[in-house]
């Protein structure tokens, strides 16, 4: 049986052997590469079902949105008052000072009034 085996195959499955059986002695026991492929991977389980939870949270089990939104409503609807509250002040005090302007007041001593001071 031994003989009908090509040689590059058996060469190929001693340098895989020699290649693995390396790295599963150095993984085997405890050592350092050992920790720090198990720190590694506990780490990327650690974070993937954290990250698969807060997925699972905020798809099917969050309901705080609807509050924030509600809020969010609340608050333009105030903004927008107070934006037209400020426009009605603002047209009020311009209104106010229309009764006190005096074109008059304007021209220089002894010169005609100007035309861009008349309303």
């Amino acid at each position: 049986m031994q003989i009908n085996k090509l040689e590059g195959k058996e060469k190929k499955a001693r340098i895989c052997r020699r290649c693995f059986r390396g790295l599963f002695k150095s993984i085997k026991g405890p050592s350092i590469t050992h920790s720090v492929l198990f720190g590694i991977c506990g780490g990327l389980v650690y974070y993937g079902s954290y990250y698969f939870y807060r997925f699972l949270k905020i798809t099917y089990f969050d309901t705080q949105h609807v509050s924030n939104e509600s809020r969010r409503r609340y608050m333009e609807k105030q903004m927008l008052f107070y934006n037209d509250f400020g426009y009605d002040l603002s047209m009020k005090y311009i209104g106010n000072l229309c009764k006190y302007y005096d074109p008059v007041a304007l021209r220089l001593p002894f010169q005609p009034l100007d035309d861009k001071y008349r309303l």
